[in-house]
């Protein structure tokens, strides 16, 4: 495994410039690269980074000997290409979400990076967010019994995509932190959603997820809302959860539960309390585990095999949409 020398930033848009912005706090700004084929961009870089290197063409990157890995900021479409093309050029790979657009292509890189003995690293961003962590550690320690359902909330008057819909851009977050809450993937997936502003692209998307469990969740996003909502409700047999992302108390733990007596259901509620959580940027601590992976030689907590289990859903989903909502196996999804 080889240790890094420059790392390279490659798309320094909307969130491309939040990554590089950690990566020179973490590595100083001579050992980052930027590279984006707008010259405003990079010329607004040079500006505000006068250490960092910078180049206008992707191969400039893969074909520089010092740089020992890329982190991929770029349109969706792009990802598995730039990332086949970086793990060809021995580089260690950080690939924003989603890691591809097909399960095959992810495959392949999965299969690219244990070849080359390079780590694949997908920003599954939340599964770092240290109340999510803590959610997950609550519901190992059975705090909230077994787990009935999920839902979660996205939403926003927000970024309105053009090369891809509400589903593939804001889903995956959800997706990512479901299956790491349980630790499995649905059976099966159902998927509605409209286009309202761009034929084709679907400006909302309602999935809904069944589990072999038993569990059922539930994903709402949509860029064409009037409330911004990042929110996540765990409902347990014994507790339920909320962990809401534009809260000031990220998680709160509720004891409401439901009891048989006498042979009826009683609802208790014993309040709420919110539980206390590190402040950290979860970017901060997503981009110190590439690097702490590229040094010890680890396995990241969301590599390429955790980016395929999202985008198999994520494939599920999109093939709902397009047969209307029809439910869709997760093993036929790929294959349909």
């Amino acid at each position: 495994m080889s240790k890094l020398n420059k790392l390279a930033v490659i798309g320094v848009g909307h969130w491309g410039k939040n990554l590089l912005r950690n990566f020179c706090a973490l590595l100083g700004a001579e050992r980052v690269v930027a590279c984006d084929l707008d010259p405003t961009r990079i010329s607004d870089i040079s500006s505000q980074y006068p250490d960092v290197q910078t180049f206008t063409d992707a191969q400039a990157v893969f074909d520089d000997p010092t740089v020992s890995a890329v982190a991929i900021a770029t349109p969706a479409v792009t990802h598995y290409e730039l990332a086949y093309q970086a793990l060809r050029a021995q580089k260690h790979v950080f690939v924003e979400k989603p890691i591809a657009m097909r399960s095959s292509e992810a495959e392949e890189l999965i299969a690219l990076a244990e070849q080359t003995k390079r780590v694949l690293m997908v920003d599954h961003l939340l599964e770092y967010h240290p109340a999510v962590e803590r959610l997950h550690q609550l519901i190992r320690d059975d705090e909230l019994g077994e787990i009935f359902y999920l839902y979660s909330q996205r939403l926003n008057l927000g970024i309105i995509r053009t090369e891809e819909n509400a589903l593939w851009s804001l889903a995956p977050h959800d997706i990512s932190v479901m299956l790491y809450l349980l630790e499995e993937e649905p059976q099966r997936v159902w998927a509605h959603g409209a286009s309202y502003l761009q034929e084709q692209i679907e400006d909302m998307a309602l999935i809904v997820l069944e589990f072999a469990s038993g569990v059922c969740a539930h994903v709402h996003v949509s860029w064409l809302d009037p409330h911004k909502a990042r929110k996540l409700v765990v409902v347990g047999r014994k507790r339920m959860a909320i962990f809401d992302d534009t809260s000031p108390e990220k998680l709160l733990l509720f004891d409401k539960y439901v009891v048989r007596a006498d042979g009826r259901l009683l609802p208790c509620d014993e309040g709420a309390h919110s539980i206390s959580v590190p402040n950290d940027e979860p970017l901060r601590r997503v981009c110190e585990h590439f690097l702490q992976c590229i040094e010890r030689g680890e396995r990241p907590r969301s590599d390429g095999r955790d980016g395929l289990r999202v985008l198999r859903v994520l494939e599920a989903a999109q093939r709902s949409l397009d047969f209307h909502g029809a439910p869709i196996a997760l093993a036929e999804a790929s294959r349909l």
